[in-house]
């Protein structure tokens, strides 16, 4: 029991550093400084969480079509970026 108890313990810890947030998942593909401005490049010109969401909502880049309507994910992202 002991044996199974450790395997799920160690499973888990293994499990957390893993999974990747929704700037990583979503987000970071385009915005690497290249085809989309980088983290450091929004953060700098959005001093907040809300002022990038809004952005984000207002933009008109066709690129951002899909993701503008969901705010959930824009959240998300902006708590990532501004920690």
């Amino acid at each position: 029991m002991r044996k199974v108890f450790g395997a799920l313990a160690l499973t888990a810890l293994f499990a957390l550093p893993a999974s990747a947030g929704v700037w990583q998942t979503q987000c970071a593909g385009c915005h690497n400084g290249s085809l989309a401005p980088s983290a450091s490049q929004l953060k700098a010109k959005f001093k907040n969480a809300k002022a990038f969401i809004e952005a984000a909502k207002k933009t008109n880049n066709p690129m951002m079509a899909s993701i503008k309507t969901k705010t959930n994910l824009l959240n998300q992202a902006a708590k990532e970026l501004y920690k």
